[in-house]
């Protein structure tokens, strides 16, 4: 008896069964079919490196790699802006290792997002999450055509998010991540362990030591952009008429100063002023024009947005009716 207690207490059941290493390899095989890779002949020549007997050009077009993520049945692919920039020539691989010419379909400079097609059946379209739910320390991966490695996975953390001032674009709130992100890895997907799109990977940081950190646009940015490059080629920046500058000048102890209001401007229909300050848009706080220029860009043609703040008067609600700018 006592022999079966001091030693049966480590003794495994031959029926029991070890439990099964964690693994991301669901989530990378639900991304796999969406993302792409891409091959791109610039217009840019370098000189011939002289493969080959015959007789050989001094100068050819540069080539460059990319990644894209599928966003539509119908063949839409989103990738970084600067992937396809001044690009000759866009072939895209799938994971099948089928091989399509891509057409240009427009590009939004502010967020350096960019979309392309392919005349293709079949194809799987990424899911997008929400990104505004990302919290430091969330797992993600970054899936890729890195050095032309295609369907390449790295992983690592959400290091921070909401980062500004990188000027990697004009309209930043990117997603900070370990994950590496390497030559060809723009416009790749970083996802959450459950294999859904919470960011475009566009840029890593290149100081001299630094390591590890990369960043990616996050997936609702992207979602907003697309779509309106899709139905317009190219993105409508609807606008209330604020017009704010320098951050520093007349900085208050919340909100953000306004500068001028467009003459005839929702805003100005509702009698909003330069002086007047700015705390909310709908329900997020704005402490900044880069904060401001970001929650505008979810904005929609003939929505109502409200507006909170405080003047010499006191504070304010103001109900703003989105509109189309002048000459846009």
């Amino acid at each position: 008896f006592l022999y079966l207690w001091f030693f049966g207490s480590n003794v495994k059941s031959p029926s029991s069964s070890e439990a099964a290493p964690f693994s991301y390899a669901s989530a990378i095989h639900r991304i796999t079919p969406s993302v792409v890779s891409i091959y791109i002949q610039s217009n840019e020549l370098v000189p011939n490196p002289g493969v080959g007997i015959s007789p050989q050009p001094p100068y050819v077009n540069k080539n460059y790699l990319g990644s894209g993520v599928i966003v539509s049945e119908t063949g839409h692919i989103v990738t970084n802006r600067h992937v396809i920039d001044d690009a000759r020539r866009v072939v895209v691989s799938l994971w099948t290792n089928e091989q399509f010419e891509a057409k240009f379909v427009g590009a939004d400079e502010y967020t350096d997002l960019a979309v392309i097609k392919i005349d293709a059946k079949n194809l799987v379209p990424a899911q997008f999450t929400d990104s505004d739910m990302m919290n430091t320390g969330d797992v993600v991966l970054a899936v890729g055509n890195p050095y032309g490695l295609n369907q390449s996975a790295s992983m690592g953390i959400v290091s921070g998010t909401g980062r500004q001032g990188l000027n990697i674009s004009t309209v930043e709130n990117l997603i900070q991540t370990d994950a590496a992100i390497n030559q060809g890895n723009s416009g790749g997907a970083l996802i959450n362990s459950l294999g859904e799109v919470v960011g475009i990977s566009t840029a890593s940081y290149n100081q001299i030591g630094a390591e590890g950190i990369n960043f990616a646009i996050p997936a609702n940015t992207t979602t907003q952009v697309v779509q309106s490059v899709i139905k317009y080629g190219k993105v409508i920046r609807v606008s209330l008429g604020l017009v704010f500058l320098n951050p520093y000048d007349h900085k208050p102890k919340k909100g953000i100063m306004v500068s001028a209001v467009v003459p005839k401007s929702p805003a100005a229909k509702q009698g909003l002023k330069a002086r007047d300050v700015i705390t909310h848009i709908n329900n997020t706080e704005i402490n900044s024009a880069r904060e401001y220029r970001q929650a505008a860009l979810a904005f929609t043609l003939d929505e109502e947005v409200t507006l909170r703040g405080y003047n010499d008067q006191g504070e304010f609600t103001k109900k703003l009716i989105v509109e189309l700018p002048p000459n846009n």
